[in-house]
């Protein structure tokens, strides 16, 4: 028969059992089935092509849910945004849920489409990174009736349920820390996007990591010298006569990549320097942690817990979702720093 035309008691029919056996299979309750009758209505779903509506679902049970949750994020081409989604997944899956991932490419427009798609399906709560329009959101999905959770971003709203990592005190450590085993001069690559449409929105946390290196630096009474980068530019052969012309050869140098893209180009830039890692010369870079420990000199990186992120959030998903009276909940994680062989 056509595949639209099917329905689950033609599934019950052609598996020789009911329509409440069928519909506890789709929604994996199968401990009310014995393994037989769960392999022959798989059977059957698979030969009909047979497809269960949402919607319908959500309107015929007595507690309505899709078994779904919609992550947006603002960037999903990195590794950083594979540990995060793998934390928030474990999660989901002990609940039985799956998730639908949105890239939303730093965009507010993007991200509000989104949000009104995942509404119009029915998904049950949202984690979301938010761009600059934060308020628009939270006012959106609440006013829907669903539950949100905020990750990697600079609220402290406490009518909000958010988590973030404390990158601030992290690179403020351990440029501190930099500085009490002998480095003196410092060089910091910083991407000023300033004058581009995406600053809003991941501002946030390039702020607080050049903050926390700018304090620590200027705690200790040193200056520092600051290196215009982007995603292309300069490039690597730029990049080392640039680094060799601010480098002070009496002074012991510390280099510090706030952003996780630019530490592989630093390090292949610092090349003709090598011998003098890490005596004269520390590079410090932030996170990379699946392949700074391969290079030599393997190279020291302050971690955020980047997957703990994930878990957690989506641990404060599920919390609101399940408990009507849950109140918002916020969290802070703190950096750990893996000191390798790029720093004294």
């Amino acid at each position: 028969m056509p595949r639209n035309r099917v329905t689950i008691s033609d599934i019950a029919k052609l598996a020789g059992t009911s329509t409440a056996t069928v519909s506890y299979c789709i929604n994996g309750q199968f401990d009310r089935m014995s393994d037989k009758t769960r392999e022959k209505i798989e059977q059957v779903i698979v030969a009909t092509g047979y497809v269960p509506n949402a919607q319908s679902r959500m309107l015929s049970s007595k507690e309505p849910h899709t078994g779904v949750i919609a992550v947006l994020i603002l960037d999903n081409t990195n590794a950083w945004s594979g540990q995060l989604i793998n934390g928030i997944e474990e999660v989901a899956a002990q609940h039985t849920y799956q998730t639908v991932l949105c890239n939303t490419n730093f965009q507010s427009e993007i991200e509000s489409m989104y949000i009104e798609k995942m509404l119009s399906l029915g998904v049950d709560g949202f984690i979301v990174q938010p761009t600059s329009q934060f308020m628009k959101v939270r006012k959106r999905i609440e006013a829907a009736g669903k539950k949100v959770v905020f990750y990697d971003t600079d609220l402290y709203d406490f009518n909000t349920s958010w988590i973030k990592t404390n990158l601030y005190e992290g690179v403020y450590s351990a440029v501190s820390h930099c500085i009490e085993v002998g480095y003196t001069s410092f060089i910091v690559l910083h991407a000023d996007n300033t004058g581009t449409p995406l600053f809003a929105a991941n501002n946030r946390t390039r702020a607080e990591r050049m903050q926390g290196f700018i304090n620590a630096v200027s705690a200790h009474n040193f200056s520092y010298t600051s290196i215009a980068v982007t995603h292309t530019l300069p490039t690597e052969e730029q990049l080392t006569k640039q680094l060799q012309h601010a480098i002070t050869p009496s002074q012991k140098t510390l280099i510090f990549t706030p952003h996780q893209w630019m530490l592989g180009r630093t390090f292949k830039a610092l090349e003709p320097l090598h011998h003098l890692i890490p005596e004269k010369i520390g590079l410090l870079g932030v996170n990379n942690q699946e392949w700074s420990s391969l290079t030599k000199p393997s190279i020291s990186t302050i971690l955020e817990p980047v997957r703990q992120e994930g878990f957690e959030a989506c641990q404060m998903l599920f919390n609101l979702m399940e408990h009507d009276e849950a109140t918002p909940l916020q969290k802070v994680l703190p950096c750990a720093v893996c000191w390798q062989e790029s720093t004294m």
